[in-house]
């Protein structure tokens, strides 16, 4: 009896297969990895977090603690990010004015910035002589770097810090909403007499509740997960994910590990109703309750008062936040490199100026050579990896019935603490998994591919659904073209410019992350956590140095996103 011939296997299932393959072992198993350890683990767990015979449930009592602050601190950030980054928004969306381009550029100068240089600029900037307090003739910093807000009970360094980096999320997310609102509904609303304040409440807030709980979504997750940064001006402060690089560092993995797996269950729960609700089609709030008349009349007065007496403020006070978080600290740190170049200015010793320790006996310009080698092997290697997977993990999530799934799993690593994705991954590659390889360059690399991915996937789906790619490549069949043919010669060409802004932005993300890259790299180090050791050490002008050069770096890849994305 002669065997059936086994059918071959489809190039276009082979490489959905290995696409599959490739973001379960890359970027999923990463992402949740942490959980799974917790629960192998769970005896060593218990007795170091609950049990302990020393110190009993006394790291429970700090985990608590850190957590309990860290949300303190994200839904305050959040709630300062929506009442500023709102109309900040509007402006964007609807208003054009000399500038405008430059504004935007602004904004979203924080999302490419690494946050480690960022965070000691600010440090800089309000806490010591060489910044505003220096500025306004003070023997000191305009605020001490253990001043609190009241109420929120949140130091306010660490606030300003998280406003800054998670305000972009606010105002990119709405800024897009409110341009793909039909204007037409303004104007038969401003038509009928209603004052911009009325129009706005009741016809673009309404329609614009998705973004406004998209972006509030990843501000928050944001906060909550910023590493490098806060490591630079937190102080005695400890937020979540501050704590886990501590306890790895302590090399206590069972009270990292489970403080990481509840950061990173908060985050699913987080994103999953919210990717529910948007996943159910555009819609608007309906509120099915009645207000009285008394208090919709004193509404509109109100409204009538700020739309005619605070227009003006209400566009000058976001653009004032925008300029004291963003541009004051980077011409700030640039001043500062400047006084400290060839000398402490204060005391006029060359050991503490910026050449010295550059060139001097501490050779930190070696240092930083070597980490920028490091850095730039690293985003280059684990962008280009990302970008293998992303190309067609991209159309499976458009054309298969699981891409959607796909696509709500991957937001998982772009809103989970770094700290606690380094500490996953970590314990998967090396021994407490898979023991393949060492901390090091590759251990980074494999921890940055898992944020690239999501990074690249998102700014290609943006290009894919802005673009009729299912009618070229329908043409493109009709007139012979094989499935692959018309991918290669009609849909790529189609989203190029997606592909290539998610490139840029996963390499610039890989180039300023901290967080991840402190737990893993070993001797390997990058330029970001460079700067934390900097500071650490006291090398204070070596890090103004260090700071500014990644502000400048980031600047210049800005420049390179803007050019890759302006329209023809």
């Amino acid at each position: 009896m002669l065997l059936k011939p086994k059918k071959p296997v489809s190039s276009s299932k082979l490489v959905v297969w290995i696409t599959l393959i490739g973001f379960i072992v890359l970027v999923l198993l990463p992402t949740f990895y942490l959980i799974s350890y917790v629960f192998l683990e769970w005896d060593e767990v218990r007795f170091e977090v609950f049990e302990n015979p020393i110190i009993g449930d006394e790291n429970w009592k700090q985990m608590l603690k850190v957590l309990f602050f860290s949300f303190r601190l994200s839904f305050s950030t959040v709630i300062f990010d929506l009442i500023f980054g709102i109309p900040l928004a509007y402006i964007l969306a609807r208003k054009n004015f000399p500038g405008k381009s430059l504004l935007e550029d602004i904004v979203t100068l924080p999302l490419v910035m690494p946050t480690s240089g960022f965070g000691f600029a600010t440090l800089i900037t309000w806490t010591t002589v060489a910044g505003l307090g220096g500025v306004l003739g003070l023997n000191s910093g305009l605020i001490p770097l253990d001043a609190f807000i009241p109420l929120v009970n949140v130091p306010f360094i660490v606030f300003i810090v998280h406003v800054t980096l998670t305000f972009p999320y606010i105002v990119r997310t709405l800024a897009t909403k409110f341009r793909s609102i039909d204007i037409t509904y303004e104007v038969a609303s401003r038509t009928l007499g209603a004052n911009p304040l009325t129009t706005f409440r009741k016809i673009l807030f309404p329609l614009s509740i998705p973004g406004i709980f998209s972006g509030s979504v990843l501000a928050f997750a944001r906060s909550l997960g910023e590493t490098g940064a806060t490591i630079i001006v937190a102080g005695v402060s400890s937020t979540a994910s501050i704590a886990i690089v501590r306890w790895t560092s302590e090399f206590k993995l069972a009270t990292a590990s489970f403080m990481g797996s509840l950061l990173v269950i908060i985050a699913w729960i987080i994103i999953l109703p919210v990717e529910l609700y948007l996943g159910q089609g555009k819609r608007s709030l309906n509120v099915p309750f009645v207000v009285p008349i008394s208090l919709t009349n004193r509404i509109l007065k109100f409204e009538n008062y700020v739309s005619k007496k605070l227009s003006r403020l209400k566009d000058l006070v976001p653009l004032f936040i925008v300029a004291v978080t963003v541009i004051v600290p980077i011409l700030a740190i640039l001043n500062s490199v400047i006084l400290y170049w060839s000398a402490d200015p204060y005391t006029g010793k060359i050991e503490g100026g910026v050449w010295n320790q550059l060139f001097g006996p501490s050779q930190y310009f070696n240092i930083l050579l070597r980490a920028t080698l490091t850095s730039i092997i690293v985003a280059l290697v684990s962008t280009f990896i990302a970008l293998c997977i992303s190309i067609p993990l991209v159309f499976i999530i458009e054309r298969k019935w699981y891409g959607p799934p796909i696509r709500s799993i991957l937001k998982i690593p772009l809103i989970i603490p770094t700290s606690s994705l380094g500490l996953s991954v970590l314990l998967l590659w090396v021994s407490q998994g898979f023991n393949l390889i060492g901390s090091g360059i590759w251990l980074i690399i494999l921890t940055h591919i898992v944020f690239a991915v999501p990074v690249i996937v998102e700014s290609m789906i943006a290009a894919y659904e802005g673009s009729d790619i299912s009618m070229y490549e329908d043409s493109a069949r009709t007139l012979g073209a094989t499935a692959y043919n018309a991918i290669e010669t009609v849909s790529l060409p189609l989203i190029k410019g997606g592909i290539i802004t998610g490139f840029i932005l996963a390499f610039t993300r890989s180039l300023g992350e901290t967080g991840a890259t402190f737990i893993v790299m070993g001797r390997d180090i990058t330029v970001p956590a460079l700067v934390v050791n900097m500071v650490e050490a006291l090398a204070i002008p070596a890090a103004l140095f260090t700071s500014t050069y990644l502000i400048i770096l980031s600047m210049f890849l800005l420049v390179i996103i803007r050019i890759t994305t302006r329209g023809p």
